[in-house]
């Protein structure tokens, strides 16, 4: 998957409703590529891994979609995951 593959999918992606907290599920899917999924936890929110990371490590469509589902995001700042906690 190329990075403008994902950022469609997190730009048309629906989210799961509020109240629906799947960060455990998105921090799973992300350990599969990295021995360090959390690279800055915050006051409220955890910034992960590189995206070009994932990408590089074979990172699926449907782990995206998944992602893109449990209300994670990408950070323009940090070229990284994250999600509010």
């Amino acid at each position: 998957m190329t990075l403008q593959e994902l950022e469609e999918i997190f730009e048309q992606e629906p989210t799961m409703p509020s109240g629906i907290d799947r960060t455990f599920e998105g921090l799973k899917i992300l350990s599969k590529y990295t021995d360090e999924v959390v690279g800055a936890p915050a006051h409220d929110i955890i910034y992960s891994i590189d995206v070009d990371t994932a990408l590089e490590a074979g990172l699926t469509k449907e782990e995206a979609v998944l992602l893109r589902q449990y209300n994670w995001g990408i950070s323009e700042e940090y070229d990284c995951f994250y999600k509010f906690v």
